[in-house]
């Protein structure tokens, strides 16, 4: 991701700050993601970006994967918040992901996943042994 602030494309003639914006993965993710503010798209890859907002009125941002269908998350971010979110990625592709500010988004999904990998084993031991008390 760029550090460089990307400009905001927006009408918008009034002052501006930088949003810092940190994405991290899930347990499963798509290569890349797309990261909307206020309806402009743009492509980016995992780790820190930095986007030219505007200072004076609230702002939406998004973050989704693959092409917008997968760990949707967004938020409004009004003037009086600081301008840093964290994206995370969901332990699932499924599952939407979660923006906030920095250190405060947990990863949905990862006791599904836990679940699902541990009940795995549980049912191919169970079968196994009714394969050897029926043979």
């Amino acid at each position: 991701m760029s550090e460089t602030p990307i400009p905001y494309v927006g009408d918008h003639n009034g002052p501006t700050r930088v949003l810092r914006l940190h994405t991290r993965r899930g347990v499963v993710a798509k290569a890349g993601l797309t990261v909307g503010v206020d309806g402009a798209h743009y492509h980016q890859g995992w780790g820190s970006a930095a986007f030219e907002i505007p200072a004076d009125r609230p702002v939406h941002v998004s973050v989704s994967q693959g092409g917008g269908q997968v760990g949707v998350a967004a938020t409004v971010l009004t003037p009086e918040q600081p301008a840093e979110l964290e994206y995370r990625g969901p332990a699932a592709l499924y599952l939407a992901g979660t923006i906030g500010a920095p250190g405060t988004v947990k990863q949905r999904g990862c006791l599904l996943q836990l679940a699902i990998l541990a009940l795995v084993p549980l049912v191919l031991l169970a079968l196994v042994i009714v394969v050897l008390l029926a043979g």
